[in-house]
């Protein structure tokens, strides 16, 4: 419940965001995204990089007269690991909510533009299970659910797609504290979008 109440006050502060920049006359483009994410858990030992889904849908909200720009993402994102040397992984999959500063360069009429970006996100975790010789057990208990982080990344646009590559960092422990050792989400994505 307080999950729920929580993504629904994060849906509420963008709906806001959105309110507001429509009253200053800059309208938000919108866009969806979809990609590979390549994920393990930072600080732990025997694990390796897992391949799961990236995708989901943005806002990009330009700042009159500068280069930048504010992105609020609403992604679903499948973290987890591999176990070193076996077939066992754990998989959580993520309600993932970034908000990013983008700036962008170039010069203006180019349809070709640069972008670097960062920002915070928070995480929610939808579920989780552990595999292992083909078979899986729910794993909602050895998880925490919720994540918190950054996100740093780079990107081209080129007309109306976009091609990025991003870094999350997560700065709270995955596991329950009965089964935490600092362990943290760790993953690379390259993902591709499409501005409507």
């Amino acid at each position: 419940m307080k999950n729920k109440i929580t993504i629904l006050s994060l849906v509420t502060g963008i709906i806001l965001l959105f309110s507001a920049t429509a009253q200053a006359q800059v309208l938000p483009k919108f866009g969806v995204k979809a990609g590979l994410n390549y994920s393990t858990f930072n600080n732990a030992d025997g694990v390796e990089y897992k391949a799961g889904f990236l995708g989901g849908v943005y806002a990009n909200i330009n700042i009159p007269g500068s280069p930048a720009a504010i992105q609020p993402e609403l992604l679903y994102a499948q973290y987890g690991a591999n176990a070193e040397g076996t077939d066992g992984k754990l998989s959580v999959d993520y309600i993932q909510i970034p908000v990013l500063a983008k700036f962008g360069f170039g010069a203006p009429g180019v349809n070709i533009k640069p972008e670097v970006f960062f920002g915070p996100y928070a995480g929610f975790t939808i579920n989780s299970e552990l595999e292992d010789a083909g078979f899986a057990v729910d794993a909602d208990e050895v998880f925490k659910n919720s994540d918190f982080g950054v996100v740093v990344g780079a990107g081209l646009q080129v007309s109306k797609l976009n091609f990025e590559l991003r870094y999350t960092a997560g700065l709270t422990d995955v596991f329950e504290d009965a089964y935490a050792d600092g362990e943290k989400n760790g993953a690379f994505a390259l993902a591709v979008g499409i501005n409507f």
